[in-house]
């Protein structure tokens, strides 16, 4: 007899300040709808039981819905970025939940420097959280995603197949539309970046997007203000890997520039 499927895992990062009720309430919502564990990882000064039980009892003071047991609460000393993803890496994590912390970019995300490094290295999908009021899932009898329409926003000159699964599977669970965006780089006319979009569009399975935009400009002003006028709660964007440049700026940029949460996929 074959031993069943491991569930999937959603992780939130929390550092017990501001966001970690938002972060945890996301996670929650996302593993609700992923048919996920939900973990969670502190990563503290030290790993004692008097530490493990202040940032459980905080944990569930910030979110009394959890449904969790204290042991998926872990508390790991170290360099947080890399506690973090260890942690990640440990439970073959399918998204890792962090938060934001104001305008101010990846500099000030979750513990300083922490999410840069995070952006920078990861092989899990990364949620950014950001600093405003706004919720994109419900928990109630179950969970739902009610972020409206998702933007994935996409290189041309990048593979991004996981990127696009991602958002066709979490625009249908939304049962909202998907968008596809591109900002053609200057080199690239108009005509050839349209042709390129509808290409990837029509391999896409089983969602079809719904429309397909082409901008020129900056990448992450634009961006923002497609998420902004096409009322879109979540962006789906790559992180591009070494040397070709920071990973994570232009997603730290929309976050900051935008009021929609950053699906950040690596590899892309």
């Amino acid at each position: 007899m074959e031993n069943p499927k491991p569930r999937p895992v959603v992780l939130a990062a929390v550092d017990l300040g501001p966001q970690t009720r938002r972060v945890l309430y996301h996670a929650a919502g996302f593993a609700g709808m992923l048919g996920a564990d939900l973990k969670v990882v502190h990563a503290g000064a030290d790993e004692s039981p008097a530490s493990h039980e202040r940032v459980v009892s905080q944990c569930l003071l910030e979110g009394p819905y959890l449904a969790i047991d204290e042991a998926d609460i872990v508390v790991r000393a170290g360099r947080a970025s890399e506690m973090i993803q260890r942690e990640a890496l440990r439970h073959g994590a399918a998204m890792l939940v962090l938060g934001s912390r104001g305008r101010g970019g990846l500099s000030r995300l979750l513990l300083g420097s922490t999410g840069a490094a995070i952006l920078r290295d990861t092989r899990t999908p990364v949620l950014l959280v950001p600093s405003n009021e706004i919720d994109i899932v419900s928990l109630g009898d179950t969970a739902a995603l009610t972020c409206g329409p998702v933007l994935a926003a996409i290189d041309l000159s990048e593979a991004c197949d996981h990127q696009l699964h991602l958002a066709g599977q979490f625009a249908k669970l939304a049962h909202a539309p998907l968008i596809l965006l591109t900002v053609a780089r200057a080199r690239m006319s108009e005509h050839d970046a349209s042709e390129e979009l509808r290409t990837r569009a029509h391999a896409m399975k089983p969602v079809k997007p719904h429309s397909l935009i082409v901008r020129r400009g900056d990448v992450a002003v634009e961006i923002s203000r497609c998420a902004l006028a096409e009322g879109a709660g979540l962006v789906v964007m790559g992180l591009r890997e070494r040397p070709r440049g920071r990973a994570g700026a232009i997603a730290s940029a929309v976050l900051e520039t935008g009021r929609a949460f950053v699906l950040a996929v690596p590899g892309c």
